[in-house]
C-alpha cells in the first residue's frame, strides 16, 4: 500500500521524484542554528545530487515530510558541498575517496534527538528503505516513545470519562482523609484533555508528542471512536458519548479546563468542553 500517497507506482510506472523538495537544506551554518540551537528532533539525509538510489527514494522521502512533521522535523545534507558534516556523521555515512572526490553509501539517514541531560544523540538506519519502514523505525527511536497515554474504552464509556477528569483528592474516602486530600490538591489540579479519534491513536508520535509537549501545562488521554461518529442505534459507547459531548467530527481535542468533582460530564448544568479540532493524521 502507498504510503500517504508517494513512493508507488502509478499506471504500472514508478512516480517521478520530486523537482523541488519540502525539506530543509542543511549546510555547516545552518545544521548549527536549526539542529544543535534548537530542542526538536531532526531526521537527516545525507544524499548526492547524482545518485541514483537517492532519486528513487525522493518521492518516499517527501512522504515522510507529509507525515513526520511537526514532531520530527527533516534536512537533507549534501554530501559533495558538506565534508565538514559528513566527517562528524563518518560513523553512520561510509564513504571512500577517490581521485577527484568522495564517494559514500546514500542515502544514509540519521535521526538526531536531545536526551536529558540536552545533548545531542544521533542514531543511524539500517534498513528496507520504504517510507513505512522508516517511519516506525522513527516512532521507536523518539524519546518521546516512552511516553504512555491513557486510553478511554469499554462498554462504559461515559464512566471511564468521569474517572479521568475527577481531581486526585475528588476520589480519597469521605471523611478527614478527603479533607485533608482536598487542601493538598486545591489549586493543583492540571486541567484535562482527551483526544477523540476514528482510528487508534494512543501510540502514534502525534499523540506522544503532545503529551510530551504539553504535560507540565495538562493531562492528556485517548478514546478510539471505533467506526467514526456513526449516530446509528448500533454505534458504540465511544460514539455516543462523543456525540453527547458535541463532536461533528474527527480528530478533535476535548479540553476541561476545571476539575470535575463528581458526576458526570455530560450531567446538566456541566459546562461543556472546549473542542480543538486537528487535522487528520494517517497514523
Amino acid at each position: 500500500e502507498d504510503f500517504f500517497g508517494f513512493g508507488g507506482r502509478r499506471g504500472g510506472r514508478r512516480a517521478a521524484p520530486p523537482i523541488f523538495s519540502s525539506t530543509a537544506w542543511l549546510g555547516a551554518e545552518s545544521y548549527r542554528d536549526l539542529v544543535e540551537d534548537s530542542g526538536e528532533s531532526w531526521l537527516v539525509q545525507f544524499y548526492h545530487d547524482w545518485s541514483e538510489p537517492c532519486k528513487d527514494f525522493a518521492p518516499r522521502w517527501e512522504a515522510l515530510a507529509a507525515k513526520l512533521p511537526p514532531m520530527v522535523r527533516l534536512g537533507r545534507v549534501n554530501v559533495d558541498q558538506n565534508f565538514g558534516l559528513v566527517q562528524r556523521y563518518r560513523s553512520f555515512v561510509r564513504c571512500r575517496q577517490t581521485v577527484l572526490s568522495v564517494e559514500c553509501t546514500v542515502p544514509a539517514l540519521v535521526l538526531v534527538t536531545r536526551g536529558d541531560g540536552e545533548e545531542l544523540h544521533a542514531e543511524s538506519y539500517r534498513g528496507s528503505l520504504s517510507a513505512e519502514a522508516v517511519y516506525e523505525w522513527v516512532k521507536r527511536s523518539l524519546p518521546e516513545s516512552r511516553t504512555r497515554i491513557s486510553k478511554l474504552k469499554g462498554p462504559r464509556a461515559a464512566e471511564a470519562l468521569a474517572s479521568f477528569l475527577q481531581p486526585a483528592w475528588a476520589k480519597a474516602t469521605a471523611g478527614r482523609r478527603r479533607a485533608a486530600a482536598l487542601e493538598r490538591g486545591r489549586g493543583t489540579e492540571l486541567p484535562r484533555a482527551v483526544i477523540f479519534s476514528s482510528r487508534p491513536i494512543a501510540d502514534s508520535i502525534f499523540a506522544r508528542h503532545l503529551a510530551t509537549r504539553l504535560s507540565p501545562l495538562l493531562s492528556l488521554s485517548s478514546m478510539h471512536v471505533d467506526g467514526g461518529l456513526s449516530s446509528s442505534p448500533e454505534a458504540s459507547p465511544e460514539a455516543r458519548l462523543a456525540h453527547s459531548l458535541g463532536l461533528r467530527s474527527l480528530p478533535v481535542v476535548a479540553l476541561w479546563t476545571e476539575p470535575e468533582e463528581e458526576g458526570s460530564p455530560l450531567d446538566k448544568g456541566r459546562s461543556p468542553p472546549l473542542l480543538l479540532e486537528i487535522s487528520e493524521r494517517p497514523d
